[in-house]
């Protein structure tokens, strides 16, 4: 692949950016998949089932909708908290206990369910080639006269990552032949790219090696974010550009099946090559590994919860009940006393296990108390957790 020459100011935008988003990288896993063998280790797969695979007791997790933040599904799961535990006394299975480190892992594989596509219908993938006049350039087999390969060039094992990076790497070829020929851009919705996927691999006879590619990785991709020129336009968060959308706003529109995810990059393909004309970056191309890099760092965009509020912690730990056996002194709490102070500067992720450690001992206080299991609302465990990692801000 050809190398970008980028300027001295370029690589200073880089590295602003790159150190900027430190702790963010630290939170994007490096293998989304990883998190399987605990959630299987642990136990998880003997109540729960993914995609079919494993106990009934509880929902399919490959049928739920997981796209919370990282901390807002630490708070789902802490929701049924109370029911999970009743469960696994009935069906006299061990309660696991995990590390931080350990939930991070399930939590990011229970998200990255979704970025696996479904089976296309190569049937109706004929149609959308069709219908989006892919047929024009581009032959079942061969070549046609403008020099579009045929679907037979394609790998035999064609996958979404390796079509997207080849739609991308041509697309200004593409989009310049469709301006002479009055070609509309085509737009993909729902599942049509999935089911051209299909249908180009049904047609497809090339060498099966060259649409090889590992899961993505999600720090590689915010690092090809950078280095590809995408943050020149875009921001996360506020971090970079405010030329072009805030992804990090957006981000929820992502957390989609890979194919989904590049159906929405090519359906903006217009507009995002006519802004990279205009930097010194210019169009670039990706590797299928790059891609899938890039394209699983989107998708995670939506984990990574925001900032919580001390203060607004503080009344949520009285307000559900915390403060009735944890004291946060130790003149304070009816149970227990425990120094908050231990948390300080603690990883959300290592607090998180911690509670779910003791849920044993909180069931039994809150049964013993005549209370409800205490539930934590959508953006209330990042508060909650910001006040126990914080607790000079108790005051």
């Amino acid at each position: 692949m050809e190398r970008m020459r980028i300027s001295s100011g370029s690589v200073a935008v880089l590295v602003l950016l790159l150190f900027s988003q430190t702790s963010f990288a630290q939170i994007l896993p490096e293998n989304p998949a990883r998190g399987g063998e605990v959630f299987r280790n642990k136990g998880c797969v003997k109540c729960h089932a993914i995609a079919g695979e494993g106990g009934k007791t509880g929902p399919d997790l490959a049928k739920v909708d997981l796209g919370d933040t990282r901390l807002d599904l630490a708070a789902r799961l802490w929701n049924h908290t109370s029911s999970m535990l009743k469960e696994m006394e009935r069906g006299t299975i061990e309660r696991p206990t995990l590390t931080g480190q350990e939930f991070a892992e399930i939590s990011a594989y229970l998200y990255f369910l979704r970025f696996f596509d479904e089976t296309g219908r190569a049937s109706q993938g004929a149609t959308v080639f069709g219908d989006k006049g892919c047929g024009t350039c581009h032959a079942r087999s061969g070549t046609r006269n403008v020099g579009a390969p045929g679907l037979d060039s394609f790998p035999k094992n064609t996958s979404p990552v390796f079509l997207a990076k080849a739609i991308w790497n041509h697309s200004l070829e593409m989009m310049a032949r469709m301006v002479e020929i009055g070609m509309k851009w085509p737009i993909f919705r729902d599942s049509e790219m999935i089911d051209l996927v299909e249908y180009v691999r049904k047609n497809a006879e090339g060498a099966e090696d060259l649409a090889f590619v590992r899961p993505g990785n999600p720090r590689e991709g915010q690092k090809i974010f950078a280095a590809k020129g995408c943050a020149k336009c875009h921001s996360i968060n506020g971090e970079g550009s405010k030329g072009g959308v805030d992804l990090g706003k957006t981000a929820r529109m992502y957390y989609a099946s890979l194919t989904q995810i590049a159906s929405a990059l090519w359906n903006k393909g217009p507009t995002i090559l006519v802004g990279m004309a205009q930097t010194q970056f210019g169009s670039t191309n990706f590797s299928s590994q790059e891609m899938a890099d890039l394209l699983s760092y989107l998708y995670f965009l939506h984990f990574i919860d925001g900032p919580g509020n001390a203060e607004k912690g503080r009344q949520l730990f009285v307000g559900i009940g915390c403060a009735r056996c944890h004291g946060v002194d130790e003149k304070s709490g009816k149970l227990t006393y425990i120094d908050l102070t231990r948390y300080r500067n603690a990883a959300p992720t290592e607090i998180v296990a911690g509670m779910w450690n003791h849920t044993v001992q909180i069931q039994r206080a809150v049964g013993e108390q005549g209370l409800p299991w205490p539930q934590i609302q959508r953006g209330q465990m990042a508060d909650l957790l910001e006040y126990m990692r914080s607790p000079l801000k108790r005051d």
